[in-house]
């Protein structure tokens, strides 16, 4: 076929390059194609830039000041911050944009110089920044400056106080039947240091156990933090203060309570003496207790002490020492009570007792009693029976239980007893005279 017959719409074949070409085409055609590679080209356009350029400057911002670095050249001299607020600065540092790229507010440490303070007062300081070890970066990093660049210090002599803690339990909740012991506090006092100004703030120190919203049955022991107050009872910023303990330990004892009788004992009773017809009342007839749940179950009463019938006088009283129970709290804190015999129909009588009886001889002892009769022996006793009454009955009963061979005479106490009179004892105090022999 010859040139002049090729017909117009035959098509020329694509070459290679031609074709490549188009494809191309179409892709950037693609919008989403578009968008990823342009995005992909930005990060690899700004990578180069970065680091092609050795120098670059860059601003970090909210980089807080620091003002615990270097305090020593204050403190030596018995000085503190009065306040120190969160401040922060901004940074122009230069160096490696690879590097650069990689700080941020935290890799930093901005402080206040104090090598110009040298006394309390208000100072203008310079701030200066250097580069935090901690961030892995050692070198080619340049502060260029701080802005802002000054800081305002007041600054103040350091004084300490020691003060008594307090215990705070008003939240605590217990049974009604339930006492709450005065707590403890250990340790009992703080030691508190810091500008004189703000010590000199705190009035009272509380330490404030954290407390269930429940009712407690049970003895407390609680770790808790310490508050500062003020005058008007405000709780005070302690930022600026030190002390040699933070928290303490507060124990709190609690227990059941219970209302129990009073009951009067007796001594210097003679055998077989009903006192019951002395008819003793006492001052009060109970007495509330406190301790563990389990042990306060089991009182039934307390003993109101002993009356001593060696000592009974007609008409008057006696004081008794309550018997409160190891174990046991009185709670309302009676110590004596008094008690009072209702013997209108009773009388006294002096009369001496001849009739002297001895008895638990040991074996090994021979005992002669050398006291022939016991003078002034004081009776008391219904008036009737007191009237009746024959001396010649009265026995004076001398108990020589684990008396001891001895040279001399020995005084042994006695007993008077009045056998058929129910109601008359003696009172006071007797004796008689005995010698002790070996019976070998």
């Amino acid at each position: 076929m010859t040139p002049s017959s090729k017909k117009p719409n035959d098509k020329a074949p694509k070459v290679e390059g031609e074709a490549h070409e188009g494809r191309f085409e179409r892709l950037f055609a693609n919008r989403r194609f578009s968008i990823v590679f342009s995005l992909l080209a930005a990060v690899a356009l700004w990578m180069v830039v970065v680091t092609l350029q050795p120098n670059t400057d860059v601003d970090i911002r909210g980089v807080r000041v620091n003002w615990d670095y270097g305090t020593g050249s204050y403190s030596l001299q018995g000085l503190d911050v009065v306040e120190t607020p969160e401040r922060t600065v901004t940074l122009r540092v230069n160096g490696d944009g690879s590097l650069i790229s990689q700080l941020n507010a935290g890799d930093f440490i901005v402080y206040p110089n104090y090598s110009t303070v040298t006394g309390a007062g208000t100072y203008t300081l310079r701030l200066e920044a250097r580069l935090d070890t901690a961030s892995g970066i050692s070198s080619n990093v340049n502060i260029l400056s701080v802005t802002p660049d000054t800081v305002e210090v007041t600054f103040e002599e350091v004084s300490s106080r020691t003060v008594p803690i307090e215990v705070d339990i008003s939240g605590l909740e217990t049974p009604a039947e339930y006492y709450v012991d005065a707590p403890s506090v250990s340790p009992a006092s703080v030691t508190v240091s810091g500008p004189t100004s703000e010590v000199e703030r705190i009035e009272r120190v509380v330490a404030q156990p954290v407390l269930a919203d429940r009712q407690y049955t049970e003895s407390l022991l609680a770790m808790a933090p310490l508050t500062y107050l003020d005058a008007n009872g405000e709780a005070l910023d302690a930022t600026q203060l030190s002390a040699d303990v933070e928290q303490v330990e507060v124990s709190v004892n609690i227990y059941k309570t219970k209302e129990v009788p009073l009951r009067i004992e007796y001594t210097g009773v003679p055998s077989g003496y009903d006192t019951e017809q002395l008819h003793a009342s006492l001052s009060r007839d109970t007495i509330r207790i406190a301790g563990a749940a389990d042990v306060v179950d089991q009182v039934t009463e307390i003993s109101a002490g002993y009356a001593d019938l060696s000592k009974f006088e007609l008409g008057s009283a006696q004081q008794l020492t309550v018997q409160m129970p190891e174990g046991l709290i009185n709670v309302d804190n009676v110590q004596t009570v008094e008690v009072r015999f209702n013997t209108t129909d009773f009388d006294t009588r002096t009369v001496t007792v001849s009739n002297i009886s001895p008895i638990n001889t040991p074996r090994n002892v021979r005992v002669t009693v050398t006291s022939t009769e016991i003078n002034g022996v004081q009776l008391v006793g219904e008036r009737a029976e007191l009237e009746e009454l024959n001396p010649a009955s009265l026995v004076a009963q001398v108990d020589l239980t684990g008396i001891q061979p001895q040279s001399g005479q020995v005084r042994v106490p006695v007993t008077i007893l009045a056998p058929g009179a129910d109601s008359v004892f003696a009172t006071g105090s007797y004796s008689v005279l005995c010698i002790a022999e070996s019976a070998q």
